[in-house]
This record gives structure tokens, C-alpha cells and sequence, in this order.
């Protein structure tokens, strides 16, 4: 696995690494599979400029993606011992700022909520600010005549609830999409990026400070449905989410997709502590 490959060098250290969080993760077969729902709106564009970095360069329009993913984790660990359901699966909800550094295009994760420790955990290592949360997504059941899947009208929420209610949005899907009409290509992972941060506590300094960029390999992705959309943030706890409360929430679009860490590592593109 190109972001970690070794299990005895994940916690909790163990001479055969059992016990790691990423027990499944490095799995050399790992794939990932799920269902990405991404909501895009405007928020001020002085406080966006304000809560990303430089040199982090913004076109000024306050665009802003709420990326929401649920996925499974499959490999042939699951042949060779029993896996729980809570080492597999993850829902996840984070705040994506498209941003270029040197004409390439970035997108900055500058919030995330997840559902499993192991997940938090992974994300330090590529700068994701992962928190633990409680983050729910309505289902689809083919059983049901209504909400058996994607189709013109079927609906779908969101919540995040982390110390108090943290954002809620919905989407009512119309009609199938090209992929002509989505405000970026979804045929690559765009490539995710975040600020890693590891604070040195014996001499109190940065041991890492820098802009780490990562995506998926053997991407292929379903159908696209899409449709209006409302999403609002709240006044929780512990969170700064209200200076981003939105302008226009436009158009959401949601697809399946699968994909896996296979061959490409994280890559750093910007060094503070080179400053």
C-alpha cells in the first residue's frame, strides 16, 4: 500500500502489529468502495482566504465542496478471519477548498468529521484534520418501490453531530448527469490536500510542518445523479463552522465509485519549516 505498508510501524507497536489501527488499511488486497454525495456552495471569500493557508493561491468566489463519503474496506483478510463491520466501514463529511500552489490544482481539506477512530488516525499522517463525530447518511433499499435507489425525486440527508449538531444538508435528485456538467472531472481522484503538523513535545518545536497532496489509483466511478440541495452549519461546540455558513448552496451530485492506495504515495509539496 503506497500511504502505509507496514503494519509494525502503526499503533499500537506490536512485533507482529495485530493490534494496529490499520490492521485492514495495510492490507497489501485493500480496496475501497462506496457511495461519494458532494455538495458545492459560497461562503465569504474573506474568510475562505483567511482559514487557508498560504501559499495557497484562491480565485476569490468563496466556492467551497462539502465532500460526504461512505465506504466499505475489502481485502482477503476477510477470507482468512472474521473482520467486524466497524473495521470495514466509515462514513465521513469534510470541507474541500479548491486551491492552486505553482498551477496545479489542489483541493484543501480544511474540516473533517468521521465515524472510527482508525480513520482519524490514518488521516494525521497526510495532514487530514480528521474528528471523531457521529456523521449519518440516509440509505437507499432495493427492497423499497420508492428509495430502491437513485431516481428522479428520491431524496437523502446528512447530519454531523460532534459535542452538538454540527451541519445538516438534503438533496433531492432529478435527473442523471454527464460528467460535462460537473464542476470538476471526477474520472481521477482530485487530489486532496493537507497541512501535517507534528509538535515536537520534548523541545517544543514543529518536528513536521508541511502540505502533504494524496489520491486514489484503479478509480472507476458510476453513474452521476444530481439535484438541488440545502445545507446549514451550526453552533456547536468546539467548532468554527458558522463564518462558513453559505451564500448559495448550489447543485449536489452523488455517484459510486471504487478505488484503492495501491501504488501512488502522498507527496509533499510545500515545506514551512524550508521558510
Amino acid at each position: 500500500m503506497a500511504i502505509l505498508n507496514n503494519k509494525q510501524w502503526t499503533y499500537p507497536m506490536t512485533p507482529t502489529g495485530k493490534a494496529s489501527f490499520l490492521d485492514v488499511m495495510t492490507e497489501p488486497t485493500h480496496r475501497i468502495a462506496g457511495d461519494m454525495t458532494i455538495i458545492p456552495f459560497d461562503s465569504d471569500p474573506d474568510v475562505v482566504r483567511d482559514y487557508t493557508p498560504e501559499p495557497l493561491e484562491l480565485d476569490g468566489s468563496g466556492r467551497m465542496y462539502l465532500f460526504n463519503f461512505e465506504g466499505w474496506h475489502y481485502s482477503d483478510l476477510m477470507a482468512r478471519e472474521f473482520v467486524s463491520e466497524k473495521r470495514l466501514q466509515y462514513c465521513e463529511s469534510y470541507f474541500m477548498v479548491p486551491c492552486d500552489l505553482n498551477g496545479t490544482r489542489f483541493y484543501y481539506m480544511l474540516y473533517s468529521w468521521v465515524n472510527r477512530d482508525w480513520l482519524a488516525f490514518l488521516g494525521r499522517h497526510v495532514g487530514m484534520p480528521h474528528k471523531v463525530a457521529d456523521v449519518q447518511f440516509s440509505h437507499f433499499h432495493p427492497a423499497d418501490e420508492e428509495y430502491g435507489g437513485l431516481g428522479a425525486g428520491s431524496r437523502m440527508f446528512i447530519s454531523v453531530e460532534n459535542l452538538g449538531l454540527v451541519l445538516r444538508a438534503g438533496i433531492t435528485f432529478e435527473r442523471e448527469l454527464s460528467r460535462d456538467e460537473l464542476p470538476f472531472s471526477i474520472n481521477r481522484t482530485p487530489t486532496h490536500l493537507g497541512r501535517r503538523m507534528f509538535w515536537n513535545v520534548c523541545e517544543s518545536r514543529p518536528l513536521v510542518d508541511d502540505l502533504v497532496a494524496h489520491w486514489g489509483d484503479d478509480r472507476e466511478v458510476g453513474p452521476v445523479w444530481g439535484g438541488p440541495a440545502t445545507l446549514s452549519f451550526h453552533d456547536a461546540e468546539n467548532e468554527e463552522v458558522l463564518p462558513f455558513q453559505p451564500l448559495v448552496v448550489h447543485d449536489a451530485f452523488r455517484f459510486s465509485l471504487r478505488f484503492s492506495h495501491a501504488s501512488s504515495p502522498p507527496v509533499v509539496v510545500h515545506d514551512y519549516l524550508d521558510e
